[in-house]
């Protein structure tokens, strides 16, 4: 079954290298009515989601909000397959860096950096276009599929544009093993830890949230500032990426004050233009005092 998916996903995307991007997203808006309406895709939990953090709006703005959503989970997924064919000149067209002198400062001293970020506009695109402007190793953190040959071909792709690969479970090792390199290491924390037990618990959208705490942790560990990035869609298929500085002095703060930091910038941009967010995950599926 594993071999089934990687060949059928092959063909899908040597499809898709004839599709041209005004017939892609015609294709994606049909896709995201059938999702929504049809089919009603994780509907309810992000319904529930959007309920939630706006409990002031009324049912038809939750209801516009929540179909912007589908159609940027469909424009982003299509987009994606459609990158695996694209030239690299072609994806950093299309996802320009605009101030990669950010990360670059910190680098040129031979300071390592995390930089974090959230699952807001295309993550995927982005991936492909983050190392060309920096002056050190990108190095990724990622959670690996269950499918392995399928897992493998998309690191292959993502490491197209120079992105190193790292396990999720095997972060902490990795860091402390190239301890004496200097590399910016990415990682997306908006989403919700797999238990209860490290949890950082902050605000965010207004909600008492159980937060990954890697980031905390091993900025605070190691001494490495750490950076937030974020993915502007200027127009369908076309996204900018910029750089912030979060927390510049680790040895500064106490457990979880990064946490809370990330937690606040990724919730100004949601705020700004929710329907850009990954609603369909269960953020907040795990409680303080279940």
């Amino acid at each position: 079954m594993q071999r089934f998916g990687y060949y059928s996903l092959l063909l899908l995307i040597q499809l898709f290298r004839f599709v041209p991007f005004g017939a892609l997203y015609v294709l994606s808006d049909g896709l995201a009515f059938v999702l929504y309406r049809v089919i009603g895709y994780r509907k309810k939990v992000v319904n529930d989601n959007l309920r939630r953090v706006f409990p002031e709006k009324s049912p038809s703005e939750i209801e516009q909000i929540a179909r912007k959503s589908y159609r940027n989970l469909t424009d982003i997924t299509l987009e994606s397959i459609k990158a695996f064919t694209l030239s690299k000149t072609a994806i950093a067209q299309r996802c320009p860096c605009l101030n990669p002198e950010v990360v670059n400062h910190f680098l040129d001293q031979g300071q390592s950096v995390i930089v974090s970020g959230s699952h807001y506009n295309n993550w995927e695109l982005a991936c492909l276009t983050i190392p060309g402007g920096f002056h050190a190793p990108a190095i990724t953190v990622y959670k690996p599929l269950s499918n392995k040959i399928m897992d493998a071909y998309f690191n292959r792709n993502r490491a197209r544009g120079g992105m190193e690969m790292v396990d999720m479970e095997t972060v902490f090792s990795a860091m402390r093993k190239r301890r004496d390199e200097t590399a910016a290491w990415f990682l997306v924390s908006d989403q919700s830890p797999s238990s209860r037990k490290n949890a950082h618990w902050v605000s965010f959208l207004g909600q008492d949230s159980a937060s990954l705490p890697g980031v905390d942790l091993l900025a605070r560990k190691f001494n490495y500032p750490v950076l937030y990035f974020h993915i502007a869609r200027i127009k369908r298929g076309y996204y900018e990426l910029r750089y912030e500085t979060l927390w510049p002095e680790p040895a500064t703060a106490a457990p979880e004050d990064i946490t809370r930091a990330y937690a606040q910038k990724a919730e100004a941009y949601i705020y700004d233009q929710p329907e850009n967010w990954l609603w369909s995950h269960k953020r907040w599926k795990i409680a303080r005092n279940a």
